[in-house]
């Protein structure tokens, strides 16, 4: 009885087994319903089968989806399996694939709709939005095959019964790189893969195939294929090539190609294509810059210009290498580089030099020289941190480089051109020391014979200081609010050497100082500035004319008090002076002749001046009983201020000598330090009582929009309207000074006003000494006297600024999220270092206008008069067409001023642009226009079509 209860035992527990084993290997297909989602998810262990996903062979269902079922029937079926012969199963589901796996690394996958496993052929399928990671191999598609035995993968999409389109096609991702494709077969073990139908995405470029074979080396063997930077499914243009070689993700090789533009195929092609792929941390990829090609017909004739070789040195630093070649014998060299360093600094620098050779015949057949242009540009800025800074803005240029060789026009016209290089280093919290070099260049002016630019001036200085902030003594723990605590202490010191080579004028006639000079003098210096070329040559001469400048001072702040509690009160006291190196020495020889000495010695001229300031602040109110206008407050600020200087003239102080001129004993006092050529005081004393008198107008207005949040509204009429001027007691002529007069309003919301004039009080007379003075010679009486008004008008200038834009093209802006941009990294890098060249298509509208108005006059001479209006204005014709106008007109010389047209469109890919200038604004500039149709991909950069003539094409080389 018990044996019959054990076997009765054993019998169940085998079925019950077998009963389970049978319930799990025929499980229906999990389903995917509205209300949830149930994923089948496997790993395989290196080196292991997945012994959680294959069924064990014998116990599963057949491999065909429709003869999975589920029911009692098949349970049952299943019962008179032993448990032996489970257990035998078992042992056969970790053995049996286990030896047959190459797999390096872990597989996972998933899928939404169903897993569905092949045992006796050891195939996964995998349906619905179905994933496959490998390693760092990512595979998703809406079908995916995994096949154990072959270590291959499958994968395509599925037909939409509904749209009749394929839906969830493959996207095979292997590291950083990603392909979207039709269909694909890859295997684990070789790496290697078939593809059909595939589009990847190569930096700027995509490339797009009918079949791809994929080695183990990462290389992709493309036919029918095509290579576009157009990121449409349909692109605008392309490049046709048979075959495309994609090595390691580097570099495209094609074999014959040709380009196809809007679907037409181009005659034009080439027998192979090599297209290196940037990296992303880098500028770029070293190669072969392509040279532009055209003619200047009347200038240096047929060219090619700007070809070289672009060497991408790493991430931070790049070195680009040109040239150009023209027909006449011209020719030029061209190095230029890009530089950063994270979180340091970033910068350009670009040398360039130029041989021209006249392109004019009359001018070969007078053997007239060529020119020799240069050109240093160089741009440091520095990130802030520490407490040190450099920074560098360097553009120097021979006088004749923009003429004969700039092509923008903002380049060509300019006639001035600084440079600086500067260092500042702070020590503490209160020291602090910089040094600088400038250069400052005026290229002169146009020839009118000639066409070419004369007397050039350039000035080269170096620049050092030192200084103390100011600190208070008296507070140095912080202080308890005395009065005195407010006292503030500090140091300045500035020096500068400067070398030009514009040699300054020497005045030493009779008629000026009143005595005869008995020292050599260079007769070409008198009476008029000497411009000598900037070369090694003239440099000894410009070091003697050359000047060191030193000055110092100590900035003291003294405590402000209250009056009367509505006027401030301000003592003031300061200590300056200047050093140089050199004294003179003067010695009358009798008979109206002074010799002077030369003596090199570093010596110190110094002052010091008392002084304070009082002002304040009061309002008026009229009140008016209008529509919205409530009142008009008028503000105004006087201020007065007094300051008394001693006299430096005695001979105690060493900064003058006082020697007798002329026989009848009359003397001088002769500056030691500044020499005879320098106009000052003499080291008078001097007590100036200086004012002004500021006003501002305002208006208050009712809100015209009763539930505004203010009720009131403030407007501006009149922002400023000031005087200023001085008065010096102690002079002994001459004491009242010219009177300024200065206003600035904002007129509505768009209109700016600046105006501004200058009263001279005095009267000038004929100079019957000399006469080439026409300015005349200032006297000791007041124009009013003469009959001359209440004062001379020296100069005046008044300007007059506005700009319109629609406001929904504000709004379009100011609702815009910050950063949100379509463009591609390389692109907004060409926009940082070409900020001019950027089209904002946005904004439908935008108009600028300005109008000045200037006059100058010196004493008696003639008003010169400068009366100009200027416009500049763009309109969006289209989302892609856009046209911008530059133009003005010069009242004086009744002629309009240099006038550009630029017509834009934005073709997606490519863009197009054509400049026009009709009038450039002299006869000896040619008007000239560009027309360039371009891909937009850097990459292809050398993929357009350019026809252009420049400003140059007349000159004459």
């Amino acid at each position: 009885m018990l044996e019959l209860k054990k076997k009765g035992l054993s019998i169940w527990l085998s079925f019950v087994v077998a009963l389970f084993l049978g319930q799990v290997s025929c499980q229906k297909p999990a389903g995917r319903s509205a209300g949830e989602v149930r994923q089948a998810t496997s790993r395989s262990p290196v080196g292991q089968t997945p012994t959680d996903s294959l069924p064990i062979p014998g116990q599963g269902g057949p491999a065909d989806t429709s003869q999975v079922r589920s029911g009692l029937a098949d349970s049952l079926s299943l019962a008179a399996i032993t448990l032996s012969d489970s257990l035998r199963a078992d042992s056969l589901r970790t053995d049996s694939l286990a030896r047959q796996s190459d797999l390096t690394a872990t597989v996972e996958y998933t899928a939404e709709d169903s897993t569905i496993m092949e045992v006796d052929d050891k195939q996964v399928h995998l349906y619905g939005n179905a994933e496959v990671k490998y390693g760092t191999i990512n595979l998703k598609a809406n079908y995916i095959r995994l096949n154990w035995v072959t270590n291959e993968l499958f994968a395509q999409g599925t037909l939409d019964t509904t749209t009749k389109k394929m839906v969830g096609e493959p996207v095979f991702q292997d590291g950083a790189e990603s392909y979207t494709t039709k269909e694909i077969r890859y295997n684990f073990k070789t790496k290697k893969a078939f593809i059909r139908g595939v589009i990847t995405q190569q930096g700027e470029g995509n490339i797009r195939g009918n079949t791809v074979k994929k080695d183990d080396q990462n290389n992709l063997y493309i036919q029918g294929s095509i290579y576009t930077t157009c990121n449409l499914t349909h692109p605008h243009f392309f490049i046709n090539a048979p075959r495309i070689k994609l090595v390691d993700n580097k570099q495209v090789v094609s074999g014959p190609f040709n380009i196809v533009i809007a679907d037409v195929p181009l005659p034009v092609g080439l027998p192979f294509g090599f297209f290196p792929l940037p990296k992303k941390k880098e500028i770029g990829t070293s190669g072969i810059i392509f040279p532009q090609y055209g003619e200047e017909p009347n200038g240096r004739g047929f060219f090619l210009r700007d070809g070289g070789y672009y060497f991408a040195i790493s991430e931070y630093f790049n070195a680009t290498v040109t040239g150009q070649i023209y027909s006449t014998g011209s020719w030029g060299l061209g190095a230029s580089s890009i530089y950063t360093k994270r979180y340091r600094y970033s910068g350009n620098v670009a040398l360039r030099f130029n041989k021209n050779r006249s392109g004019d015949e009359i001018d070969r057949l007078r053997n007239l020289p060529g020119r020799d242009d240069f050109s240093v540009q160089w741009s440091h800025t520095p990130v802030p941190r520490g407490n040190s800074t450099f920074s560098a803005n360097v553009n120097v240029n021979s006088n004749s480089y923009n003429q004969f060789n700039a092509l923008e026009t903002s380049r060509y016209i300019s006639n001035i051109a600084s440079s600086s290089v500067q260092y500042n280093r702070t020590f503490g919290q209160y020291a602090r020391a910089g040094a600088s070099l400038r250069v400052n260049q005026n290229f002169g002016d146009v020839n009118p014979e000639t066409g070419r630019r004369n007397n050039g001036k350039t000035d080269v200085g170096t620049d050092f200081n030192f200084g103390i902030n100011q600190i208070a003594p008296f507070a140095l723990n912080g202080g308890r609010g005395r009065w005195y605590e407010s006292f503030r202490l500090g140091l300045d010191f500035s020096g500068n050497y400067n070398v030009s080579n514009s040699i300054s004028a020497i005045d030493t006639t009779y008629s000026r100082l009143g005595f005869i000079i008995t020292n050599e003098i260079d007769t070409s210096r008198l009476g008029r500035e000497t411009v000598v070329p900037f070369t090694l040559g003239n440099l000894p001469a410009m070091l003697d004319d050359a000047q060191f400048t030193g000055r110092y001072s100590l900035p003291i702040s003294l405590p402000n008090f209250k009056l009367m509690r509505y006027l401030n009160f301000t003592p003031s006291l300061s200590l300056q002076g200047e050093v140089f190196t050199q004294r003179y020495n003067y010695t009358y020889l009798g008979d109206n002749r002074i010799r002077v000495d030369t003596i090199n010695q570093v010596s110190t001229e110094y002052s010091y001046s008392f002084g304070a300031g009082l002002n304040t602040r009061f309002y008026g109110t009229f009140f008016v009983k209008g529509k919205r206008l409530e009142a008009i407050r008028h503000t105004v600020i006087p201020s007065v201020s007094f300051s008394y200087t001693p006299d430096f003239s005695g001979d105690n102080f060493g900064f003058y000598q006082t020697i007798q001129i002329n026989e009848v004993g009359d003397t001088r006092s002769l500056s030691r330090l500044r020499g005879l050529g320098v106009t000052t005081n003499g080291g008078r004393s001097s007590g100036i009582v200086s004012y002004s008198l500021n006003n501002s107008f305002e208006m208050k207005l009712r809100s015209k929009n009763d539930t505004a949040a203010a009720q009131f509204e403030k407007v501006m009429l009149l922002d400023n309207l000031g005087f200023t001027g001085s008065y010096n007691m102690l002079a002994d002529s001459l004491n009242l000074s010219n009177i300024a007069v200065n206003a600035n309003a904002r007129i509505g919301r768009n209109l700016n006003m600046n105006f501004n004039m200058n009263f001279d009080p005095y009267t000038y007379v004929l100079d019957t000494r000399s006469p080439t003075n026409t300015a005349g010679i200032r006297i000791n009486e007041f124009a009013v006297t003469r009959g001359q008004g209440l004062a001379r008008l020296q100069n005046l200038n008044f300007a007059l600024g506005t700009s319109f834009s629609p406001k929904q093209g504000e709004k379009k802006r100011t609702d815009q999220p910050p950063g949100a941009t379509t463009a591609t990294e390389e692109q907004l890098e060409f926009i940082d270092r070409n900020p001019d060249l950027y089209v904002d298509f946005n904004i439908p509208w935008n108009i600028s206008l300005n109008y000045n108005f200037g006059l100058s006059r010196v004493g008696l001479q003639e008003a010169s008069l400068v009366q100009t209006v200027s416009m500049t204005g763009d309109l969006s014709l289209t989302p892609n067409w856009k046209i911008s106008l530059s133009s003005g007109f010069d009242f004086v010389a009744l002629a309009p001023s240099i006038t550009t047209v630029t017509l834009y469109r934005d073709l997606h890919c490519w863009d197009m642009n054509f400049s026009w200038t009709p009038y450039a604004g002299s006869s000896f500039r040619a008007s000239n226009y560009s027309f360039t149709i371009k891909a937009k991909s850097s990459i292809l950069q050398d993929l357009k079509l350019t026809r252009r003539r420049s400003f140059v094409d007349r000159a004459g080389f």
